[in-house]
């Protein structure tokens, strides 16, 4: 009995010593993988020995955080292939006794809020609200991650205050993060501070135009000398997405340009890779400062046998709004700075 006692001791004085840690820096730093898609990390979800570890995507495009549900209907495919969270096995659980409704990407995700201890990087934040996903308006799937943390400039969520804005009421230096990537599908995520090394000359800051998306203007968008947008060009910043896409008429007009050609199944399109070398530079123009794509950057080579592929990194959709989506791709060339305490973003190039 007096060795149980001792031990609980123990262990609450090393959940304190990480807290106050991480208060005390004013910086989180999390581990992030998987880059070459779209950006996740591990979630523990409970306390001590009674903790569920999933895998969350790390989403600029949400505000909400969500994790699959022990109780989820296993009709569902994003139900029966990942893992989940049960209640029934952590003992800090809350029932918070409301329902929540979200977007995941064309989705709509439907269950419960719970409250429990969640850990993520050197962040331990307890009593945390969350969402346990139980049903979708829609059958989808996905590969890489379990769940969601949402990192969207949203002050308001479904599921409780955004991770946020808890991290921030916690004594963060500032309100701002940052990713860095790095070869072999592994990264940072620092929530709290600027990354000065990670990033060459100057850095020019825009104000975003939307309160819950990570979205600014720019002044012009071009590849080389020929103009895909000349005003009020939209970029929106979603690590939910692993390429760039573009409006449609846009990035057709691209298509042309790179003799790009279809692949028959999929939305991306291939090129010659004996002329990659000589295309133009895909540039981004912000207040007289243009930042630079190259073509390394926009267009992914690999090998089929011996057989060398390229494949364009860039595709459409059809939108009513000139708008291109800077996804995960364009943040390995790009440094990008989220500033959620001022609605802004800063660009830079990335060391």
């Amino acid at each position: 009995m007096l060795k149980s006692i001792v031990l609980s001791i123990v262990l609450f004085s090393l959940l304190e010593l990480s807290l106050s840690r991480s208060v005390k820096e004013g910086i989180v730093r999390i581990a992030v993988t998987n880059i070459e898609l779209t950006p996740t990390t591990i979630l523990a979800l409970g306390t001590d020995f009674d903790q569920t570890y999933l895998r969350v995507l790390l989403s600029t495009a949400s505000s909400e955080m969500w994790v699959p549900s022990a109780d989820c209907d296993w009709k569902y495919t994003w139900c029966r292939e990942h893992g989940h969270y049960n209640y029934r096995e952590s003992h800090s659980y809350v029932d918070c006794q409301r329902n929540f409704t979200t977007r995941f990407q064309d989705h709509v995700v439907m269950g419960r809020v719970s409250a429990d201890q969640i850990e993520v990087g050197d962040a331990i934040l307890s009593n945390t609200e969350f969402g346990e996903a139980l049903s979708s308006d829609t059958d989808f799937t996905y590969s890489q991650h379990d769940g969601v943390i949402g990192l969207g400039p949203g002050k308001v969520s479904t599921t409780g205050s955004p991770l946020l804005t808890l991290l921030l009421e916690r004594g963060l230096d500032d309100a701002v993060f940052s990713f860095s990537f790095a070869p072999r599908d592994r990264g940072n995520l620092v929530i709290g501070a600027v990354q000065h090394d990670k990033y060459r000359g100057n850095m020019v800051w825009s104000k975003t135009v939307s309160q819950d998306r990570w979205q600014i203007q720019a002044a012009s968008i071009s590849l080389g000398s020929n103009s895909l947008c000349s005003s009020n060009c939209v970029l929106e910043f979603n690590t939910e997405v692993e390429v760039i896409i573009g409006p449609a008429k846009q990035v057709e007009q691209l298509y042309q340009l790179l003799d790009a050609r279809q692949i028959a199944g999929v939305t991306i399109r291939s090129v010659d890779c004996r002329k990659v070398d000589s295309f133009p530079d895909f540039t981004l123009t912000f207040k007289g400062q243009s930042l630079k794509m190259t073509p390394r950057d926009y267009v992914e080579r690999f090998k089929i046998g011996s057989t060398e592929l390229c494949h364009l990194m860039i595709t459409s959709v059809e939108d009513d709004v000139e708008r291109w989506i800077m996804g995960t791709l364009a943040h390995k060339s790009l440094y990008v700075v989220y500033d959620f305490g001022r609605y802004q973003v800063g660009l830079a190039e990335a060391a």
